[in-house]
């Protein structure tokens, strides 16, 4: 039975490198996804390449200086027809930004994502147990650039969004700091950030009503309320204006039946248009039509999938898989969402660091093993960033013809054959099918392992952080034991279930409070 690490590896006490191995591996993955950045679709195409685009950005630091000019800030589009859909808060985030020139927010901007891309697969393979040293900063900088070929985080990137920070906060918040500060009574308060900014981060506190964990779900709402005190205080008339009209106008978003939006809205609508349901054709607001889903038709398929994401959520979190449990709740957000962009589902980023630990784990436990890798490689094959170049499509946003980003945005050919339309299907909501199958493999593996702790709702340690007790090399140790290159089984922490398939391989000597 594929089994998860342990509650032990999520903080155990004697941390271990990775091999240099992985580090390898994750250097060709480096290397190859910089050849395909800049040959597939070339850096220098004036729309598509990687950073000539940036529309988002604009639209932030147009929101930005609506607070700085006292203008207007959703009466209006701000930047072509598009409008800022965030809440109040953000824009005033967003104010220093339309300070410097575009040129500059740019850079700026490429550089906190690389930033936080980084710090981001290093404390996540830090919570699983992986000690901070030279090999994992090196494997965090090569993961960081392989995974810009993730159609999330390409177009985060792209568009200049905000997805990867919103995640940053709400991991650290969650995952990242019980590895110094297990016992913070601001636990939750930056997920509210999160979700004053962007509200789909709100979903998170359900998650911990589900775990009771109370005062963190109190620290979400009081994150929230400060965010939403400061918009009033700051801009007012705007404030009013967002939470009494503004706030759900979907329509300003974007079209619900559009190919990318990645959500179980999404998903049904599109199914709608492709299958010819006229019935559920109505006006939209640029003079065309649309496709809409009924509130009956997909609020009950997402009820479902939100119940099963958190029972997934719940049971993950009590094995002690923290950085899993978290990212099964944001994809769930997702999916749940009325709207989801692709750039929303950044949560592969985390998802696609516990797959990789699942599978180097278990090669080095067992070389029958080496098929788990096909978990990681699945994840990277169903979220790349594919393209598809439209040759024959004359000058697009002044491009010489249009490209298709990511998998929803493949052809969908009439449906003629039976595959035609299966492949429309897929396409139409394959993040939610990703979501779906991580659910499903972690509710079989889950069931078939014993909590962690006989008190599942209080975080329980193994005898305190990392590096408590043992700061030093393992792999200069004299005992056989501690070394990774004789016993693979215990490289990356001890009690790991992963090799030896018990699933009480962790502890607890203590137990910490929410």
């Amino acid at each position: 039975m594929l089994a998860m690490p342990s509650s032990a590896t999520l903080v155990g006490r004697q941390p271990r490198s990775v091999g240099w191995g992985l580090v390898g591996l994750a250097a060709i993955a480096a290397i190859a996804v910089f050849v395909w950045q800049i040959t597939v679709i070339p850096m220098h195409n004036p729309f598509y390449g990687l950073l000539h685009n940036g529309v988002d950005l604009r639209v932030y630091r147009a929101g930005g200086h609506t607070v700085v000019t006292a203008a207007p800030l959703y009466h209006h589009s701000l930047i072509a027809d598009l409008d800022f859909t965030y809440p109040p808060f953000a824009a005033v985030l967003f104010a220093p930004l339309s300070l410097v020139g575009f040129a500059t927010a740019k850079l700026l901007w490429w550089a906190a994502i690389g930033v936080v891309l980084v710090i981001t697969v290093l404390l996540g393979f830090r919570s699983l147990g992986y000690r901070a040293d030279a090999r994992l900063w090196t494997l965090s900088v090569l993961l960081a650039i392989a995974v810009t070929a993730l159609e999330p985080v390409r177009t985060t990137i792209w568009l200049g969004q905000i997805n990867v920070f919103l995640m940053f906060l709400i991991l650290a918040d969650l995952v990242f700091c019980d590895l110094n500060r297990p016992n913070s009574r601001v636990r939750g308060f930056w997920v509210g950030i999160a979700a004053g900014i962007k509200l789909t981060p709100g979903f998170f506190v359900l998650y911990l009503l589900a775990l009771r964990r109370w005062r963190a779900a109190i620290g979400v709402v009081v994150g929230f309320a400060v965010t939403v005190a400061v918009a009033f205080v700051v801009i007012p008339g705007d404030s009013r204006d967002y939470w009494t009209t503004y706030l759900g106008s979907a329509d300003r978003v974007g079209r619900v039946d559009s190919p990318a939006n990645q959500s179980i809205n999404g998903l049904v609508s599109q199914l709608l248009a492709y299958f010819g349901a006229t019935h559920f054709r109505h006006p939209y607001a640029d003079g065309g039509t649309v496709f809409e889903a009924p509130t009956w038709m997909w609020v009950p398929v997402a009820a479902i999938v939100v119940v099963a994401g958190l029972c997934a959520a719940v049971l993950a979190y009590r094995r002690g898989w923290r950085l899993l449990s978290v990212t099964i709740t944001g994809m769930t957000a997702a999916a749940a969402s009325p709207f989801s962009w692709g750039h929303h589902w950044v949560w592969f980023v985390p998802l696609l660091i516990v797959a990789i630990d699942v599978a180097y784990r278990g090669t080095l436990a067992d070389r029958r093993r080496l098929w788990w890798w096909v978990l990681p490689v699945a994840l990277v094959l169903a979220t790349f960033a594919w393209s598809y170049n439209w040759w024959t499509s004359g000058r697009y946003q002044s491009s010489d013809h249009a490209i298709a980003i990511g998998v929803f945005m493949m052809p969908r050919w009439p449906n003629v054959h039976w595959y035609d339309g299966a492949a429309v299907v897929f396409y139409s909501g394959a993040y939610v099918a990703v979501l779906l199958v991580t659910i499903a493999v972690t509710l079989v593996v889950g069931l078939s392992r014993r909590p962690v702790s006989d008190e599942p709702d209080i975080d329980r340690y193994p005898g305190g952080t990392p590096d408590d007790d043992d700061s030093g090399d393992h792999t200069d140790r004299t005992d056989n034991r501690d070394r990774p290159e004789q016993d693979g089984s215990r490289q990356c922490g001890r009690g790991n279930d992963f090799a030896s398939g018990d699933g009480n391989a962790a502890t607890s000597s203590g137990a910490t409070p929410d």
